[in-house]
């Protein structure tokens, strides 16, 4: 049997996902990560649009959720917390009211709420352009 990474994902409010996974994939202000059973401790801050995804997890063999800012954090005991400001589980977003706050967001200018939009959008499987 092979080992397993233990994964939540939390925000301030709620868990938003917690179990087991192959593979934990985020993305950090220096560049995507990828994280497997037996990886050195590790923390890292999110990027403010990040896309986390567990490979390996549910019956669906992956979990996608957006993340937005926070910090990755990796223990030596195969242990990865996704501590965010706001997370949102892929099957849990809206992609209308995402697509409406992407436009908004170019619209006005703000960088910031543009990632969030576009990482909604991302992890539900969405191109974003």
């Amino acid at each position: 049997m092979s080992k397993k990474l233990f994964v939540e994902i939390v925000s301030p409010e709620r868990e938003i996902w917690a179990g087991e996974g192959d593979m934990v994939i985020a993305k950090t202000v220096e560049g995507e990560i990828g994280v497997q059973p037996g990886h050195v401790p590790l923390l890292s801050l999110l990027a403010h649009d990040a896309v986390v995804r567990v490979l390996g997890a549910r019956e669906t063999g992956e979990v996608r959720a957006a993340a937005h800012s926070g910090f990755v954090s990796v223990s030596g005991e195969g242990r990865v917390s996704i501590l965010a400001e706001t997370a949102e589980l892929a099957e849990d977003i809206d992609v209308d009211r995402a697509r409406t706050a992407l436009k908004s967001a170019a619209e006005s200018g703000d960088d910031v709420a543009l990632g969030r939009a576009s990482s909604r959008l991302r992890a539900a499987g969405e191109e974003v352009a």
